[in-house]
């Protein structure tokens, strides 16, 4: 790893958002750590004595023995403590002069700014968790909504590495069989003692957790959703209905929203990124409007869902119009429109396949909701809050390579020329080194690297 992450060096760093607050918590860890911060403590004596899971009050002191801040001091004994190390956490008061201050006395006094994930790494490197749950703490610290907060906490509770360890003792008792086969060369593949039914489920669990990687992203990374239309189609309106606030101009007058608004909302769960944008139409001299129309396709072509919004009073031709000019920039996503029959309230039945909204009223609004998150969810049930489910690509590469490894397996102890039991040895070892990696038994430094240099300082 980079000298950054020697874990025998003292850390210290700043766990709380950085501005003026009523409190913020600096933690430290490392070996001798609560010895050396009672040096700088008003009541060093209890420090030194302590036992871990005490909290203490008193001050930080200057080195020349001035009070900087009256604090409460949390000591942590090793291996009860998050990084499995000696540690302790500052709470003092929030404001940055204060902060700033401690953290000079600690780097005076021997301790070094902590880099990013340094003390999950640590975590890491002394059993505390493995790869996965470390993943999920960073999951946790970015999850938008209560339901991606619960999934990263089951990550962290250990269902993810739960399935993952079951298929890695399969794979390794299956691997010590062909291992023991090597030592006798002379018995066929077919004689020895494979578990076919138990690899064939080890395979299945894994796949099926592979196949939740896409719920697990939606709820990590949002849904974009940009509402298209011509002008004056209600666009706005319906945008402000999604908000529940009246954040768009709303106005009789077509081209009213020149650019495009954002807002990101909780839609069961789901982090949404919705988009109000320019009126599209066929014909504008305004240079202005032209620009917002460009900016509009941009956007619709980087949708993950697009809400075609209709006019409704106009009648059976607001649909085809739509059809034939504005939803042409869309071909490509025809799996991923939905189409809205907007002021339902005053206009005649819309065309099949169209869904009857008032943006006024609120009527057809839950269904319209309904659809985004049945699109979102590609028809599948939202996931329980404890269920195993992963939004890792580096994860998701992994297991799809031990899947391989162990298709290869399958598909060779099946064939009627039987592959040799060498060969079948080491898609199983493919397999095992796979999973390894997975939960960080078997690591690269680069990997590492990667993983915990994205955290964020003091975590």
């Amino acid at each position: 790893m980079d000298t950054a992450y020697h874990i025998e060096d003292l850390i210290s760093a700043l766990a709380t958002p950085r501005g003026r607050g009523a409190l913020a918590v600096i933690r430290t860890s490392g070996e001798g750590c609560v010895e050396v911060l009672a040096s700088r403590f008003s009541r060093p004596e209890v420090l030194i004595e302590s036992e871990g899971g005490r909290v203490y009050h008193g001050w930080i002191l200057g080195v020349d023995g001035e009070r900087i801040d009256e604090v409460l001091i949390t000591v942590f004994r090793n291996p009860v403590s998050y990084t499995g190390q000696e540690s302790a956490e500052i709470s003092c008061h929030g404001g940055p002069a204060v902060v700033d201050r401690i953290l000079e006395v600690l780097r005076n006094s021997g301790f070094r700014d902590a880099a990013p994930g340094e003390f999950t790494f640590r975590a890491f490197s002394n059993g505390k968790m493995d790869l996965t749950r470390a993943e999920a703490v960073k999951e946790i610290i970015d999850a938008r909504t209560d339901r991606a907060r619960a999934l990263a906490v089951s990550r962290l509770s250990g269902s993810v590495e739960s399935v993952i360890n079951s298929v890695k003792d399969i794979v390794r008792r299956q691997s010590a069989v062909a291992a023991l086969a090597l030592d006798y060369p002379e018995d066929e593949a077919e004689s020895v003692p494979f578990d076919i039914p138990l690899i064939r489920q080890a395979r299945d669990n894994l796949s099926a957790l592979i196949q939740t990687w896409r719920t697990g992203r939606l709820y990590h990374d949002g849904l974009t959703v940009a509402l298209a239309g011509p002008a004056n189609a209600g666009k706005s309106s319906l945008f402000n209905l999604f908000l529940k606030e009246e954040r768009s101009i709303v106005t009789e007058r077509p081209g009213t929203t020149r650019d495009w608004l954002e807002a990101w909302l909780n839609l069961d769960g789901i982090p949404l990124r919705l988009v109000d944008t320019a009126g599209l139409r066929r014909v504008t001299e305004d240079p202005i409007e032209v620009e917002g129309i460009r900016r509009t396709r941009d956007l619709l072509a980087g949708s993950d869902l697009v809400v075609a919004v209709a006019d409704g009073t106009l009648g059976g031709q607001a649909a085809a119009d739509l059809e034939e000019e504005e939803l042409a920039v869309l071909e490509s996503k025809s799996d991923r429109l939905i189409r809205v029959w907007n002021k339902a309230d005053l206009a005649p039945e819309g065309p099949k396949g169209w869904i009857p909204v008032s943006a006024v009223t609120g009527f057809g609004f839950v269904e319209l909701e309904q659809a985004i998150r049945l699109r979102a969810l590609g028809g599948a049930p939202p996931p329980e809050g404890g269920a195993p489910v992963i939004d890792s690509a580096r994860q998701k590469d992994l297991m799809e390579l031990a899947v391989k490894a162990m298709d290869r397996f399958l598909a060779g102890i099946g064939r009627e020329d039987q592959t040799p039991i060498d060969l079948l040895s080491e898609d199983l070892y493919e397999a095992l080194d796979a999973l390894g990696e997975l939960t960080g038994t078997v690591t690269r430094t680069d990997v590492l690297e990667t993983l915990f240099g994205e955290f964020c300082v003091g975590k």
